[in-house]
């Protein structure tokens, strides 16, 4: 659960900054799904549903921390119904490839956080 979470919202810092700097889109969430080889309809639906990632910041922000599982579980589904299980698979690689290189250590204070459900 904490390792969702921090993911859930180290994509939220990612994805908010790429599609704020873009004006095309959510660039920088690329690296997650560049090597999925997606048809342009369905890279846009990985983008969008990736860019509204960064709600998970605004939760934490207004104390709504037990919606964060909740919304990371329905995002991951929306990403389960764009992708194949082949996909999903190497997209969670992806994911866990570049959060290996990051520091979540501000996000840590969350991780101790009752969400109201255990895994």
């Amino acid at each position: 659960m904490k390792k969702l979470l921090l993911i859930g919202l180290a994509i939220a810092g990612v994805s908010g900054v790429a599609y704020a700097s873009s004006e095309e889109g959510c660039e920088g969430t690329s690296r997650f799904t560049e090597n999925l080889n997606l048809d342009q309809a369905r890279a846009y639906e990985v983008e969008q549903i990736l860019s509204s990632y960064k709600q998970v910041k605004d939760l934490a922000m207004n104390g709504n921390h037990e919606q964060i599982p909740v919304f990371i579980e329905e995002k991951n589904a929306e990403l389960s119904e764009v992708l194949t299980e082949q996909e999903m698979q190497k997209f969670k690689e992806n994911v866990g490839e570049w959060t290996q290189s990051k520091d979540f250590s501000k996000y840590r204070k969350f991780s101790g956080m009752n969400f109201g459900k255990k895994q």
